[in-house]
């Protein structure tokens, strides 16, 4: 499993978020401390597993929290590894 970052686009640049890959390989969820949490947080993903596929946007808004504790907001990850777009910008 490669790394993947969540992104931000804020005054014409991309941010990268590191997602904790060593809880979404054991749980398949999205764990993200609440201090990194803000509008516009996404995940890029494609359709399907196609290179050729465009890229779309997995927007983590406050709606698509399954759960939380103190620290953190817990996200569904509904792809399969191979859709998620692992090259940084």
């Amino acid at each position: 499993m490669s790394t993947y970052y969540l992104r931000v686009e804020t005054h014409n640049r991309t941010r990268k978020i590191l997602i904790d890959m060593a809880y979404l390989a054991k749980h398949n969820i999205i764990r993200l401390p609440k201090y990194y949490y803000e509008e516009g947080l996404y995940l890029p993903y494609r359709k399907n597993t196609d290179v050729n596929s465009t890229i779309e946007k997995y927007e983590l808004t406050k709606d698509k929290i399954i759960k939380e504790d103190e620290d953190h907001y817990f996200f569904k990850f509904p792809f399969k590894y191979e859709q998620v777009e692992g090259v940084a910008v």
